[in-house]
């Protein structure tokens, strides 16, 4: 007699929000007054610079992780690139957002990148096969562009979606012109208009993010967490697409567009590890999607063993950075 199915369903998603809610209130509680330094904009100020109050800027990134979880889910549920109802992509990210308190006690660029990295998928996954994917292109470039102005990291984020764009068999020279005039049109318009003065433009602060704010054995915790993401990100992805070469070809050219945004986000890491957090709500975006791919590729049995012990293990190294961290000097 087969295994009773066991999904995580409902009350799993309400536990892991429960968890990352949690985190994110208990950082707020410890460290408030924390903010990483750095001038990352290309002509604007960069998010971790807003004089936002910090209680207003810990609701607006709570809000903004869930909107991601939420926005992920929902974008499966339109272009079903995960075969499974359930909901283990938002509950896998809310939890490993929250187990980062760089990520999730204020607004960050790390948190903007990944909601507009979500708008260019939910773009671009309408594209497969279109014989015209000029204003998706141009809509794609444009939101990187602007985001550009504030916070470099960005513009990487624009390499995924040329070679998604090629797997999905919508790209071709109107869509890369498309593309490059979507980058280019919020710097022409913006200093055209006078709304960008031509002095704002600055080689962005390549320094240490973390001289000054954090502990060495506390960097080495995040190092480390970051690291066992990237590791089990990467087996599970090449583990996943066995089953994802020999099914359906959209569903295949929509997931390997994902890893191939995950693949530039760990690139980035490594070659720009001083801004590395600026990838890392992703990152994490990424590595969500390989945990749901594997519970509903495999057909596994006890889908919350596979969520409950990564979730497990991150609220380890989120207590681990939070106990090194100490309190804001």
């Amino acid at each position: 007699m087969s295994t009773q199915y066991r999904g995580i369903g409902k009350t799993g998603l309400v536990i892991a929000a429960m968890v990352m809610l949690a985190m994110t209130a208990i950082t707020f509680m410890l460290r408030p007054s924390e903010r990483i330094t750095g001038e990352l904009g290309i002509c604007l100020p960069s998010p971790n610079t807003w004089n936002i109050p910090p209680i207003s800027s810990w609701m607006i990134n709570t809000v903004l992780l869930g909107a991601i979880a939420a926005g992920g889910f929902f974008l499966n549920r339109t272009h079903n690139f995960i075969r499974s109802t359930q909901p283990v992509l938002p509950a896998m990210f809310l939890v490993l957002a929250g187990s980062n308190p760089w990520l999730n006690y204020y607004l960050s660029s790390s948190t903007l990148i990944c909601v507009v990295n979500l708008l260019a998928l939910s773009i671009l996954f309408g594209e497969y096969k279109s014989h015209n994917a000029t204003q998706a292109m141009f809509a794609i470039g444009t939101f990187f562009s602007v985001g550009s102005m504030f916070q470099y990291a960005f513009l990487p984020m624009t390499v995924a979606y040329i070679v998604g764009a090629i797997m999905m068999k919508a790209f071709r020279i109107k869509e890369f012109l498309a593309l490059c005039m979507g980058l280019v049109a919020p710097y022409w318009v913006g200093v055209g208009l006078g709304l960008i003065h031509p002095d704002w433009f600055t080689v962005p602060e390549f320094t240490n993010l973390f001289s000054d704010f954090a502990k060495a054995s506390e960097i080495v915790v995040l190092a480390v967490s970051v690291g066992v993401a990237i590791f089990c990100g990467a087996l599970l992805a090449l583990n996943n697409s066995i089953k994802l070469y020999a099914g359906n070809s959209r569903v295949n050219a929509l997931n390997m567009t994902i890893t191939i945004l995950g693949v530039v986000c760990v690139v980035c890491i490594f070659v720009d590890f001083s801004n590395m957090l600026a990838y890392l709500g992703t990152l994490y975006f990424t590595v969500s999607v390989q945990v749901a791919n594997l519970c509903a590729l495999w057909h596994m049995r006890r889908e919350w063993i596979a969520v409950a012990v990564p979730a497990f293990v991150y609220v380890i190294f989120f207590i681990l950075m939070i106990v090194n961290g100490g309190s804001p000097g």
